[in-house]
């Protein structure tokens, strides 16, 4: 109740709610995927995970993990797992598993 009373008196901020809101119509269909180019994308990635050399994934990931528990730069350990073919999903699983996920604290 807290919270949606600061937004409409100003006093919180939500953009495109209450602040930096633009006078152009939305998109649309700007968030509608096709469902074809759906279908192939998951058919590339199934046919990467088969064709890539998962022993290599795995290792990568689990190095990214130590990394990431560590204060070593990520990238260079990024970029390894995308040469050996780590997903996006997969790296960002590890990071999710490491770092959390960030929430909106809403307080009261």
């Amino acid at each position: 109740y807290r919270h949606q009373r600061e937004v409409d008196s100003g006093q919180r901020t939500v953009v495109g709610v209450n602040d930096y809101i633009t006078d152009s119509p939305p998109i649309e269909g700007l968030l509608r995927v096709d469902q074809e180019a759906a279908r192939q994308q998951v058919e590339r990635l199934n046919n990467l995970r088969q064709t890539r050399d998962n022993a290599q994934v795995k290792v990568s990931l689990e190095k990214l993990e130590q990394v990431a528990r560590g204060t070593e730069n990520t990238i260079p350990t990024i970029l390894e797992c995308v040469e050996n073919y780590c997903t996006l999903g997969e790296i960002s699983e590890v990071f999710r598993e490491v770092f959390g996920e960030q929430r909106e604290q809403i307080g009261f």
